[in-house]
């Protein structure tokens, strides 16, 4: 089975991938979106040892479901014996039609040594929706996550422009960035927010935890660090160069942790704030925002629950929500914002603000005439930048 979401016959249960997990018991663990309000009762069934063997899936809906009706969960399949099987099947009781799960990370639990990393930082984003278009931006957050010391970025694709496909298809080539087919609208009625009924919808917001928790699996031994944020979001280091070295910092404080959490800052795009000189002027014909016209954020307000995002050690964690991880190993630290900060480039969270109210920060500063001289080479690069065509002399 090579679809990236499959659903199971005669159900409301639908696949994602499966994945063996022997950090604390032998299970081979299913991620999948089920209806909370009527659970399946779904059979595991796996080749182990030239025998078939069938057993109850446990199911575990994750606590972050936003309440709408159909929620992130893992089914886990107990593993008898002392090998792993290579495939699982799954299906309801009393309608045994099977659908096939290739299982991953098998070599992964039999490696008693420290894994041999790909990648030392990829960043998981989910997901790319609705003819994603924001093509400046992209490019933007593309080159700054490689000045900050990421590798990789998988990016969890439902729909985009004509002209974003190709902007994909530049870092693709690249091998920067990483497609994972998300085909959630062709399964579900998915919500465009975050509050239920208000967003309508039966799953929160285009299936995402689903997708980051299959993100975590799938790089879980590819990468030594995993970030999980959103495109409009950048963590910037203060006082460090890029990710690295402010991990490396971090560590030497404690070397346990394994989540790092970073509080969100909004830099309201609702005005330009800033007129850069060394911006080239053909970026006013590229469509997307330009991140460096925006060096004033909103105060945070310390009454209300702020949203965060992570860098994780993947292997700490058995679950993760999109602001917080919900089950994991090791410790947590909470980074001051004078060590580095979440800067969200969206729309205001505090409408009433006014404008005096906000906070000038020139946090890019330091990264701002590299960004902007790799940004007009990709633009080159791909063709975005439209080139007055040579004149020749009259002779």
């Amino acid at each position: 089975m090579k679809d990236t979401i499959v659903k199971v016959k005669n159900s409301k249960t639908f696949l994602v991938s499966a994945y063996l997990d022997f950090r604390s018991s032998r299970i081979v663990r299913i991620l999948g979106i089920t209806y909370r309000n009527e659970p399946d009762s779904l059979l595991c069934d796996f080749c182990h040892f030239y025998t078939n063997i069938s057993i109850f899936a446990e199911q575990q809906v994750h606590t972050d479901h936003f309440n709408f009706p159909y929620g992130t969960t893992d089914l886990l399949c107990n593993v008898e014996g002392n090998g792993a099987p290579e495939y699982v099947s799954l299906y309801p009781k009393d309608n045994p039609e099977p659908v096939f799960l290739k299982i991953q990370n098998i070599d992964e639990q039999f490696n008693v040594l420290e894994p041999d990393f790909q990648y030392n930082f990829i960043i998981c984003i989910s997901a790319m929706f609705s003819a994603y278009s924001n093509e400046l931006q992209f490019i933007q957050s593309m080159e700054m996550y490689r000045m900050l010391g990421a590798q990789k970025v998988i990016i969890y694709h439902t729909e985009s422009s004509l002209h974003m496909k190709k902007i994909l298809s530049y870092y693709i080539d690249l091998n920067f960035v990483e497609l994972i087919p998300w085909p959630i609208t062709s399964f579900l009625n998915v919500s465009k927010g975050w509050h239920y009924p208000d967003h309508p919808g039966d799953l929160h917001y285009f299936g995402q935890t689903a997708a980051l928790n299959d993100c975590i699996y799938r790089n879980m031994y590819r990468s030594k660090y995993i970030a999980l944020n959103d495109i409009d979001e950048l963590i910037i280091p203060i006082v460090h160069k890029d990710w690295p070295e402010m991990l490396d910092y971090l560590l030497s404080i404690d070397p346990t942790f394994n989540v790092f959490i970073f509080e969100n800052h909004v830099f309201p795009t609702t005005s330009q704030d800033k007129t850069n000189q060394q911006t080239p002027e053909d970026w006013i014909s590229v469509p997307g925002l330009n991140i460096l016209h925006h060096v004033y954020r909103e105060p945070n307000r310390p009454d209300e629950i702020n949203p965060t995002k992570m860098i994780v050690n993947p292997r700490s964690i058995v679950q993760v929500s999109v602001h917080v991880p919900l089950e994991y190993t090791g410790s947590e630290y909470k980074v001051p914002s004078d060590i580095a900060k979440l800067c969200h480039y969206r729309e205001p969270k505090q409408k009433e603000l006014d404008q005096s109210f906000l906070i000038e920060d020139n946090i890019l500063e330091k990264y701002e005439a590299s960004l902007i001289e790799k940004v007009n080479r990709v633009l080159n690069e791909v063709d975005f930048i439209k080139k007055e065509p040579s004149v020749r002399p009259d002779p």
